[in-house]
């Protein structure tokens, strides 16, 4: 399994414009946000730490489910047949892409916490930054899997529109775009239980001095096991359907 691993780590430096689009959009997206008084008004520290965690999440979501849903051209190009001869079992198979995959997602959490240090001046403990790092990177996980489930069930023709659905959606209504107190009661009902929300939230809290909710560990958790068996499911239809080709 880990000379799959690392020969999944090679084909992700050959797509260097999922890793541009992963953390240049969220980074512009972060600078402009904090740096307008008529968004900010006058708590921009509050802001900028804020804002920091929920761009950080956005782009290793997006480099996540961007990277994952690629398994539709491994698809259209015989890679899951040959898969399919290796001693690797589909769990093995999406584990390890899921795993592979969480390498993208480190560049835009890294990025964001340092512009939100280098230009907005956000300032924490060095207990919190090892916290905060951490949580972004591997609470991202369920998002790897969850791409991989896309690119399994999707076709080419609807792999993208979905994939943008589901970021965006996902994103919007876990309150990564606008707090969930923003928005109308019911949709924050809904947010909370959306793993974005929960993902997010844990960094929010360690952020401004707290811990992680126990709430947000277990709804997070349970959307990890409910992506991976998804995930599981899709890859061995996919690969029941490259066989009977």
């Amino acid at each position: 399994m880990r000379a799959y691993i690392r020969l999944e780590l090679r084909r992700l430096t050959r797509t260097p414009g999922l890793l541009i689009f992963a953390v240049l959009m969220p980074l512009l997206s972060y600078l402009l946000f904090t740096n307008l008084s008529t968004i900010t008004g006058q708590d921009k520290a509050t802001a900028a730490t804020y804002t920091m965690v929920s761009m950080a999440g956005y782009g290793a979501i997006g480099a996540l489910l961007n990277y994952a849903s690629g398994l539709v051209i491994d698809r259209s190009i015989g890679w899951l047949r040959l898969l399919r001869l290796t001693p690797l079992s589909p769990l093995k198979v999406v584990l390890g892409k899921g795993l592979a995959g969480m390498a993208s997602a480190l560049l835009p959490v890294v990025a964001l916490c340092a512009a939100a240090v280098l230009v907005n001046g956000v300032r924490l403990d060095a207990g919190r930054w090892l916290a905060i790092v951490p949580l972004l990177w591997l609470g991202a996980l369920p998002f790897a899997l969850l791409g991989l489930a896309l690119g399994c069930f999707a076709t080419s023709q609807t792999a993208q529109p979905l994939n943008l659905l589901v970021y965006l959606g996902m994103s919007v209504l876990g309150g990564l775009w606008l707090p969930l107190e923003a928005l109308p009661h019911w949709i924050g009902a809904v947010g909370r239980l959306l793993p974005t929300h929960a993902y997010a939230d844990m960094s929010w809290r360690v952020a401004f001095g707290g811990a992680p909710s126990l709430g947000d560990v277990v709804t997070l958790a349970v959307w990890l096991v409910a992506f991976a068996a998804l995930a599981v499911a899709g890859y061995r239809r996919a690969v029941r359907t490259v066989a009977a080709l």
